[in-house]
């Protein structure tokens, strides 16, 4: 019997065109996300996002068929990039997202916090909302960053400002083409942060290979009595493990870069060298002014801090929290229930 991982690569290939390769795909992962098809070894397959070369004629062809614009789910996220022709799906949000977003969110929060209602009603946090509004050679571009922060203008136009884009089953060349997309497509973003975090090695369900006999003798409890305590740091950053088995690598690299578009040629440029969030010295300090993205006067800027040294602290408990999805996941498998999962189904501490 044919494995789905086998299925969804085989509908990446062979002579297919890339319209019927991603709505395969796709229809691969509805009928799992709804119980409706489940198969072993099924969530290290969607972890990874899909990415493939489309023109942009057929992507809008592909969101008018599956009813895009009209559906509620907050996943599958979809991300096209004209100039380069790319369709990137994520089909599922990584908790290891949320140890970087509560970081830069905080600091926002804190100074906003500090600011007259005048002020502090024109800045908002926005997460899981699509952007069109890309020009130039982006011109049909859309993208859902991770974190933006909106900043209205004179006539009361929300602008997203401050982007942040992370990577986690993404390349970083990905992440570089977002850079340029948000700073050469779009003239009001003006910082993009992007971040890498690397899990190594990259994660196979551990008792895929298992046989009924040996996953019982396992022993596991119900899936809804695991905590995420139950799960064991070999190290300061994984591997996270629970009966033996590895259920999150080591969380081999965690560093971010600040990018801003240049003044005089208006290309996407990075700024300084990346920070690597995982070293042993305390990461140097990342602070914007509020001027940078309001028109404001003096007396009302504030500096707007981030402290990263706190990922440090977080990251653990979040990959605590994906070794638990992961086994929860494992075990949903294995019994085989359909309705296991609500589409609209978010793990906890994930964003809404």
């Amino acid at each position: 019997m044919v494995s789905l991982s086998k299925e969804q690569h085989a509908a990446a290939k062979g002579p297919k065109s890339p319209y019927d390769q991603a709505r395969e795909y796709i229809d691969c992962f509805e009928d799992w996300h709804s119980g409706a098809n489940i198969k072993r070894g099924s969530l290290e397959v969607y972890e990874s996002n899909f990415s493939i070369k489309i023109p942009l004629k057929e992507w809008f062809r592909l969101r008018n068929d599956l009813n895009y614009s009209e559906k509620d789910a907050k996943y599958p996220k979809y991300s096209y990039n004209s100039f380069t022709s790319t369709l990137i799906i994520q089909f599922m949000p990584s908790l290891v997202h949320e140890s970087i977003t509560s970081t830069f969110s905080d600091g926002f929060a804190i100074v906003k916090s500090t600011l007259p209602a005048s002020i502090r009603t024109r800045i908002h946090t926005v997460t899981n909302q699509e952007y069109c509004g890309f020009g130039g050679q982006y011109r049909g571009s859309n993208k859902t960053p991770d974190l933006a922060i909106e900043f209205e203008n004179a006539k009361g136009d929300p602008e997203p400002k401050f982007v942040l884009e992370i990577g986690f089953s993404e390349t970083y060349e990905d992440l570089v083409q977002d850079a340029k997309m948000w700073l050469e497509g779009r003239r009001d973003t003006c910082v993009l942060v992007l971040a890498n975090i690397q899990e190594t090695p990259k994660y196979r369900c551990p008792v895929r290979h298992f046989d009924d006999e040996d996953f019982k003798q396992l022993g596991f409890p119900e899936f809804t009595e695991l905590r995420a305590s139950d799960f064991n740091l070999e190290d300061e950053y994984g591997p996270a493990t629970y009966k033996g088995l590895v259920w999150v690598g080591k969380i081999s690299a965690a560093s971010i870069e600040i990018w801003k578009r240049d003044a005089v040629t208006g290309l996407a440029t990075r700024n300084g060298s990346p920070i690597d969030l995982l070293g042993t010295t305390v990461p140097p300090p990342v602070k914007f002014q509020l001027a940078d993205f309001l028109d404001i006067n003096l007396e009302s800027d504030r500096t707007i801090h981030f402290n990263l040294d706190d990922y440090k602290i977080l990251i653990r408990g979040r990959i605590k929290a994906l070794a638990l999805f992961r086994c929860q996941n494992a075990i949903c498998e294995r019994l085989g229930k359909e309705n296991l999962r609500d589409r609209d189904y978010i793990p906890s501490g994930s964003s809404e």
